[in-house]
């Protein structure tokens, strides 16, 4: 018999690998939407999302130590598209 199993977990779990072992931390959502992620050895990133209209754009920005600081600040940091920053 054909295996079908249609499961889409292993395609979840690669996308959430994509950048692994980091937690989701803290998030602010609205029109612009900040996600903090950090790691076990307190590497983080952000990814901020804008939606304009039917669009969402995504960017982000990284560090490899002091994500309270960044968390705050978050609004006034530089972000860039996933693959300028990792």
């Amino acid at each position: 018999m054909p295996n079908t199993d249609i499961s889409i977990e292993p395609l979840l779990n690669a996308r959430t690998n994509a950048v692994g072992g980091y937690q989701i931390s803290d998030q602010e959502v609205g029109t612009t939407s900040y996600y903090g992620y950090i790691n076990e050895f307190n590497a983080w990133y952000i990814m901020k999302s804008v939606i304009t209209g039917a669009e969402t754009n995504y960017t982000y920005t990284k560090g490899d130590s002091g994500y309270a600081t960044a968390w705050t600040g978050r609004a006034a940091l530089s972000y860039d598209r996933f693959n300028a920053i990792f």
